[in-house]
């Protein structure tokens, strides 16, 4: 071959290529600056700006890319439509973006009509310490914020991402289709208030795999409108455990349905898998629910269903849920409680919960004492292996 045509050869893949290769926008050449001081959210929406505006090369996906370093950042909106399949915030592993200790918004950092948006590596750093205290003596001037917020989006996925000490919730799911969680760790102490690990509500096809929780509150949280939704491989304490609810705070709240949790390990949490409710009497509905393959170490209420939801005794004592509970299975469930009652369905009065599955439950209290289940306006049936002894 000669050496003319080995030249228009390399000049033709070279340009091929570079057709190809989706195009990255850092965020350091607009502005944004790693020294942990200075707020870099003006170049970090400079950079969402343009890479929102890229039409992609080839099918490939625009990247901002966030570099090794600490960031500052005051907060940040980045809002779609974009031109593109999809935008990749893609943060180095050695990348760590901090919120101010103070943060006078409902969310941090929010992606919003953001379809295609995928979400890669790196630390998210909520500094919730000085919000907490202050929350702790009621002193606080400005509500505390999520940390991550997608709303409204289709086709996202975020991975191997690490959020750490929100102020309130890390990551909320709010009126999205197709959602992959995958691989990330979430991480607060165990007395920081409201600090929920992931929380989804009126969202639809939603997946969380492959992640460690452990938090002040609930490491999973399902809200009003949820369906089609697979929890696998979680490990989660501290914390409140994995739960749907609390649900029927107002009437006509859509109801969660076909959620499915399967192969996690609880540890130390205050409740393992809870459904509810306030009793209040809104309607709403559970149903289709399977919980299985679930390790529990020495939590206070490994499998609880609370129609009776009222922790301030207002607007609500004497009432009974307008929920329905139905449908739920629970298989392969093992380990240890921490109080004498393994298993509680505290249900409504007068809508009691019905098509409650038990198969294969080994829940002992503390050294392999006999643990105990209580029932109230619960139905069901059982096969297998069942301990403690079904009170259906």
């Amino acid at each position: 071959m000669s050496s003319h045509r080995l030249l228009l050869l390399l000049v033709a893949f070279t340009a091929l290529l570079a057709l190809t290769t989706a195009a990255e926008y850092n965020v350091v050449d607009y502005g944004a600056r790693p020294d942990g001081g200075t707020d870099s959210a003006g170049a970090f929406l400079a950079a969402w700006g343009v890479a929102c505006n890229d039409t992609g090369r080839s099918g490939s996906r625009p990247v901002l890319r966030v570099p090794a370093g600490r960031f500052l950042l005051s907060q940040a909106y980045f809002k779609g439509p974009c031109q593109s399949a999809g935008v990749v915030v893609a943060i180095d592993n050695n990348g760590t973006v901090f919120a101010p200790p103070a943060v006078d918004s409902k969310a941090w950092i929010m992606f919003h009509h953001a379809d295609g948006l995928a979400i890669r590596g790196g630390t998210l750093d909520g500094q919730g310490q000085e919000y907490w205290a202050c929350k702790k003596v009621g002193n606080c001037t400005g509500q505390g914020p999520r940390t991550l917020d997608i709303s409204q989006s289709k086709g996202v996925s975020v991975k191997q991402l690490t959020l750490l000490n929100s102020k309130v919730f890390h990551m909320a799911i709010f009126d999205c289709t197709g959602v992959t969680v995958q691989g990330i760790q979430i991480i607060a102490p165990a007395n920081s208030p409201n600090t929920d690990g992931i929380h989804v509500s009126h969202s639809r096809h939603v997946s969380i795999l492959n992640t460690t929780i452990g938090t002040g509150d609930d490491c999973v949280s399902l809200g009003p409108g949820t369906s089609n939704v697979l929890i696998r491989d979680i490990e989660c304490g501290p914390g409140h455990g994995i739960s749907i609810g609390s649900l029927g705070w107002q009437d006509g709240e859509e109801g969660v349905r076909n959620v499915t949790v399967d192969r996690a390990v609880l540890t130390g949490t205050t409740n393992g898998l809870r459904i509810k409710t306030w009793a209040m009497p809104n309607s709403g509905s559970v149903t289709n629910v399977s919980f299985s393959r679930i390790t529990m170490n020495r939590m206070a209420n490994p499998i609880l269903v609370d129609q009776n939801y009222c922790p301030r005794k207002v607007d609500c004592p004497g009432n009974s849920s307008g929920v329905q509970i139905s449908n739920i299975s629970y298989t392969d469930i093992e380990g240890t409680s921490a109080t004498p009652v393994a298993v509680k369905f505290n249900c409504s009065s007068t809508n009691p919960c019905s098509g409650i599955k038990l198969t294969n439950i080994r829940l002992t209290y503390k050294h392999k004492r006999p643990a105990q289940a209580k029932c109230g306006n619960a139905g069901g049936s059982t096969s297998g292996e069942v301990r403690p002894p079904s009170c259906f």
